[in-house]
């Protein structure tokens, strides 16, 4: 069983604030703990029920022991797993290198951890090389955005910038592309090799200092737009499997 100190850290790794001090955060669940095991993330423990162990006997990897009360004080999900992992953040300083990244998104203050979570995922699937987020986007290490990317966090290249720097400074790389609710559709778009494809925050869309540097406005087509009455916006993680599967296509 754990001791006194070891649990009170482990529940403590729910507060940004603490996660940021120690640079470690809680991976949950069968699913993800695999994937992490599997990736350049260095893993400090691992932690499992005997119930678990039990379910699972060729997982191999050293286990920590822990109660199911413990589990429950240290989970950050409604549905408590039986495993989970502590897990050093990645250097904060890993070089972006634009030639190892030709299609990208780039998140311009994306603020639901569950949006953010899921765009990781899809960009996975959808083979893109890596995502680009403002310095106001959802923490990655959020127990929200982990468990919404089903261990794809683990795959994708992610890094955090002042986005009016970035563009700046790669804007003879990539051709950057505006996701907005006016622009040319997205069906009649060749991306370049390089393209990067920015999306906005859940509320205010892309940020009006932003937007003056990009060129390229793009929207996605509604399907019926003879409607009397239509939808605002689409949710920014569909938008960006649209945008993703389009960019790929």
């Amino acid at each position: 069983m754990l001791s006194h100190n070891e649990l009170k850290f482990l529940r403590s790794l729910k507060q940004k604030k603490v996660r940021k001090e120690f640079r470690c955060f809680i991976v949950e669940g069968t699913k993800s703990v695999r994937e992490v095991l599997h990736s350049d993330f260095r893993v400090k423990s691992v932690y499992a029920t005997q119930q678990w162990l039990e379910q699972h006997p060729n997982f191999h990897h050293d286990i920590h022991l822990v109660s199911e009360k413990e589990c429950e004080q240290i989970s950050s999900l409604t549905t408590t797993p039986r495993i989970f992992a502590l897990v050093e953040m990645l250097a904060d300083e890993r070089a972006f290198s634009a030639s190892d990244y030709k299609k990208i998104l780039v998140l311009d203050d994306v603020k639901d951890a569950g949006n953010f979570g899921t765009i990781i995922r899809t960009a996975d699937w959808f083979g893109i090389d890596a995502i680009v987020c403002s310095e106001n986007t959802v923490e990655l290490h959020n127990p929200k955005t982990l468990q919404a990317s089903m261990g794809s966090f683990t795959r994708i290249p992610i890094f955090t910038f002042s986005l009016m720097d970035f563009i700046q400074k790669y804007a003879d790389v990539y051709t950057f592309f505006g996701a907005y609710m006016e622009g040319e559709t997205i069906r009649n778009v060749d991306f370049p090799e390089y393209s990067a494809i920015v999306l906005g925050s859940e509320s205010f869309g892309i940020s009006p200092q932003l937007s003056v540097e990009i060129k390229n406005k793009i929207s996605i087509p509604i399907g019926n737009p003879n409607r009397k009455r239509l939808p605002e916006s689409l949710n920014v993680s569909l938008a960006a499997a649209i945008v993703c599967y389009e960019m790929r296509k």
